[in-house]
């Protein structure tokens, strides 16, 4: 399985304690199996902190 990560910078390691409390599922590290998804995700950060979008595949 193929699963996805929207996001606005390089993870390498996933790392809890940077999660935020505040998700819709609570604190977490979200993936999805839709890269379309995870693209809208990563644009839709990208664009709160003026970052790039970046789509980590995993």
């Amino acid at each position: 399985m193929i699963l996805f990560h929207g996001t606005n910078t390089d993870i390498e390691t996933i790392d809890l304690s940077r999660s935020l409390n505040h998700k819709d599922f609570g604190k977490g590290f979200y993936l999805t199996d839709s890269r379309e998804t995870a693209i809208r995700m990563a644009i839709k950060k990208a664009l709160r902190y003026l970052k790039k979008a970046k789509v980590q595949i995993l």
